[in-house]
């Protein structure tokens, strides 16, 4: 394929809640949600060759299927509550990136993969951070 060199459509689309096909898992609303190195959304978690994708916009179980039987949408943008998984929240967490732990689980430590789930705009308390995906989901 070449360049184009007129003018075409893009058919652009908003992107703040895409649609991901699944791996066999069940995904809960609310989680964080990575890109496997299938191609497949799943929890997420710190392994390596995964991608941060989103948050779960609604709960899909897809356990008793094959991947991409089912679909789930994910938000792309916003600012989401997660356990601070060092345990050791403080105002000064504020505006520093947050690595994926697990599907629920960020924190500000250094993991095996160090991917990245956002940055921090809300230390709730030692336990709960605010973090802010926009930029960092794919």
């Amino acid at each position: 394929m070449t360049a184009t060199t007129t003018a075409r459509e893009s058919k652009r689309k908003d992107g703040k809640l895409i649609s991901l096909k699944m791996s066999n898992v069940k995904i809960p609303k609310g989680a964080l949600v990575s890109i496997n190195a299938a191609g497949y959304a799943t929890n997420s978690s710190d392994t390596a060759g995964e991608t941060f994708a989103g948050v779960a916009y609604e709960t899909v179980d897809n356990s008793a299927g094959s991947a991409g039987d089912k679909e789930i949408r994910v938000e792309t943008t916003g600012t989401f509550v997660f356990v601070d998984g060092a345990g050791n929240g403080a105002q000064t967490d504020v505006g520093v990136e947050f690595k994926i732990v697990d599907n629920q689980t960020v924190t500000d430590a250094s993991t095996t993969n160090n991917i990245k789930a956002g940055v921090c705009v809300e230390s709730i308390d030692a336990n709960t951070v605010r973090i802010r995906i926009d930029r960092f989901a794919s």
